[in-house]
């Protein structure tokens, strides 16, 4: 489930900063970088694969249930972050990086 979460956080993340209208929000001072114009190809990729982390519940209708909540919810987290607190996006980054490397260690 930790690796599903950090993988949908970090899809969103990546989708929301390809927009030009929330770049400057979410990067900073890396939206001038090269690697800015992959972040929509990251993003849907990362969706694909949180959709394959399902395959490792036991309960695949269960799985997607929750996916389908999860989705909503981190989509939330992101886009009140972006608007009153952007410090709170960008946190969220390196802790669905730490939620992906526990799930897969535990």
């Amino acid at each position: 489930m930790m690796v599903t979460v950090g993988l949908l956080y970090l899809a969103l993340f990546a989708l929301a900063a390809r927009m030009q209208r929330h770049r400057p929000i979410l990067l900073g001072g890396w939206q001038c970088r090269p690697f800015v114009a992959h972040l929509e190809l990251a993003g849907w990729t990362m969706f694909g694969l949180s959709l394959i982390s399902l395959l490792l519940w036991q309960d695949a209708g269960m799985a997607l249930v929750a996916w389908v909540g999860l989705l909503p919810l981190l989509a939330g987290i992101l886009l009140l972050g972006m608007t009153y607190r952007p410090m709170v996006a960008r946190a969220g980054v390196p802790t669905a990086m730490i939620c992906m490397l526990a799930g897969l260690v535990l």
